[in-house]
């Protein structure tokens, strides 16, 4: 074969894998997930391909083998007397049969085990359960996060710092509209809805920096409403904390009523508090359950991103 055509080949090849791509590095980062919760749902995953693989490849292959073999001056016998091949029926209903039970076993088994209010993969890890799990609280705003550590008593917006080796407790709500909270190989996504509560926990096995976002289109700051995770050894995340107690802004229900206000961050602009109102998750649920809690949604604003009102309403 040509080279040319062997590289056109190659090319066809891994064009289906280039939606795994990071557009900087680590291009096949779904082979590479950190912590347990992220494994399992990456080994799920194959799984689900190998079992699907085993009806989809031969299938197709006896079909290219019946057009081959049956086209106009193939060596296929024509047969007029045939008409049943018990055979058949057992590879054709034998097998998805299987196939659709073993998808049944494992989509039970990884339910429980990367569910994300109680994983199970969480409950025999011996990391998970040799320290107490850090509680977050987080607010999603227009278009904003906001992750509260109710234990250390800071706060920090667009940002986000774990621990490495400490199961992480979330708490999620929104002040605005439904988002999505996800981390590319940390854990997977769940909703964050308004005047609701969701929860989900996970464990992260290795330092490093990751990339936070909301999957769920809220609005025209939705493209910028994305932030970095870093993961931390535990005396860094420890240092962090003293020194965001010691240099946060106070963050009260009035102030967070500001920082609720509808803002695209174009600058990726973070922000660090303290002294943080231990009541404000539950406050924000209430107020937005009740009303209390809205702001004019300026949903036009992409329409002209130079304009006066766009700039009131970003961070640039």
């Amino acid at each position: 074969m040509p080279m040319h055509w062997m590289r056109l080949a190659g090319l066809v090849l891994f064009a289906p894998l280039a939606g795994c791509a990071n557009a900087r590095q680590d291009w096949l980062w779904i082979f590479n997930p950190n912590g347990p919760l992220a494994t399992w749902s990456v080994y799920y995953l194959f799984v689900d391909v190998v079992l699907l693989l085993i009806i989809i490849v031969p299938a197709t292959a006896l079909t290219l083998w019946v057009i081959f073999r049956y086209r106009r001056g193939g060596h296929g016998t024509y047969d007029p007397s045939f008409r049943h091949s018990n055979l058949i029926e057992v590879f054709a209903w034998g097998v998805p049969l299987l196939v659709v039970g073993a998808l049944s076993y494992y989509a039970y088994e990884g339910a429980h085990a990367v569910a994300p209010y109680d994983p199970g993969v969480l409950q025999t890890n011996p990391a998970a359960q040799a320290n107490k799990p850090l509680q977050i609280d987080v607010i999603t705003t227009d278009w904003q996060w906001l992750f509260i550590y109710p234990e250390q008593d800071v706060a920090l917006a667009n940002k986000l710092i774990l621990p490495v080796g400490r199961q992480i407790n979330m708490r999620l709500t929104s002040a605005s509209v439904t988002n999505d909270f996800y981390i590319l190989k940390l854990v997977g996504q769940i909703y964050v809805m308004p005047g609701m509560r969701t929860k989900r926990k996970f464990l992260i096995d290795r330092p490093g920096t990751y990339r936070g976002f909301s999957t769920e289109f809220s609005g025209p700051g939705f493209s910028w409403m994305d932030y970095k995770v870093h993961v931390v050894k535990k005396a860094k995340f420890q240092g962090w904390v003293d020194k965001a107690q010691a240099t946060g802004q106070a963050l009260s229900y009035k102030r967070f009523q500001q920082f609720a206000e509808p803002m695209v961050n174009t600058a990726h602009k973070t922000y660090t508090f303290n002294h943080v109102d231990p009541d404000l998750f539950e406050t924000v649920i209430k107020r937005v359950k009740s009303g209390k809690l809205t702001h004019e949604r300026p949903m036009e604003l992409t329409e002209d991103m130079g304009s006066a009102k766009f700039r009131k309403h970003s961070t640039q």
